[in-house]
């Protein structure tokens, strides 16, 4: 009696041992999706951290949050006819309040072409790759006169970039004065790196938003000039950009004209 007793205690054991191991898998089937959808936190480098701070304001760029992939790339800049009201917050314009367009136009193949204002005499020319990637294959300076073409196309937002991920690639250069068009009167190359750096919590007169921070930085030589370049890119999902810094050094004289300010907050859309 004492055997059969003995028997039944260990079953009881073993059935009640079973069921704590389908409530625990069961547990972590519910969870383990959610908590991938958490993404990763990555903390902003100390450098960044301080380029930011400077060019933007304290305050503007604050806690890391978490970063999911690139799944579509206009989720963070929605091609639609719209203009961008931005405060300028470094350089020799600081304080001044720019309006910058973004306006689509038809190519005879009916295809659309954006063309998007980075500063008010710098265009971008922006495109939707076959891959779901928006690229800037020219740019525009409507003061000096010239238009600029890397190839392949600058990098604006990466479909499929994962959170830390870095890409490396070189481009060629060419800068035409509009004047002469088919005159290539300066070419080099440049070996450049765009890098989804993560997500972050973004601060600025237009309100609070939750943006991805793209860090796009070359090295290279245009002409007889060393060229040292980086920017940053706050995109917003919904929204567009958020705030954005461009830093430049060349060492020999300006090839082409960039506006001199260095940093923008978005004020309204």
């Amino acid at each position: 009696m004492s055997g059969t007793s003995y028997a039944f205690g260990r079953s009881r054991v073993n059935l009640h041992a079973r069921w704590l191991a389908g409530l625990a898998t069961l547990f972590v089937a519910l969870w383990a999706p959610a908590a991938r959808g958490q993404g990763v936190v990555i903390p902003l480098p100390a450098s960044d951290q301080q380029a930011l701070a400077k060019y933007l304001g304290p305050g503007v760029v604050g806690a890391a949050l978490p970063s999911d992939p690139i799944a579509d790339a206009t989720t963070y800049f929605p091609l639609a006819d719209q203009i961008f009201v931005f405060q300028v917050t470094s350089g020799s314009n600081s304080g001044a309040v720019q309006n910058l367009g973004l306006k689509q136009s038809q190519r005879p193949t009916g295809a659309p072409a954006w063309r998007y204002q980075l500063t008010p005499s710098l265009a971008a020319f922006i495109n939707s790759s076959t891959g779901g990637d928006l690229l800037m294959p020219a740019v525009s300076d409507s003061d000096k006169g010239v238009v600029v073409v890397t190839t392949p196309a600058n990098p604006f937002v990466l479909k499929g970039m994962m959170p830390g991920e870095s890409k490396s690639f070189s481009q060629t250069v060419a800068v035409n004065y509009l004047d002469d068009p088919t005159k290539k009167d300066w070419g080099g190359s440049l070996n450049a790196t765009y890098t989804y750096v993560g997500t972050y919590q973004v601060t600025v007169p237009g309100g609070a938003f939750k943006s991805i921070l793209i860090r796009f930085a070359y090295t290279g030589k245009v002409g007889p000039a060393d060229v040292t370049y980086t920017a940053y890119y706050l995109f917003a999902p919904g929204t567009g950009l958020v705030a954005t810094v461009n830093l430049e050094d060349v060492s020999a004289f300006w090839i082409f004209h960039i506006d001199t300010t260095t940093g923008r907050v978005l004020v309204s859309k």
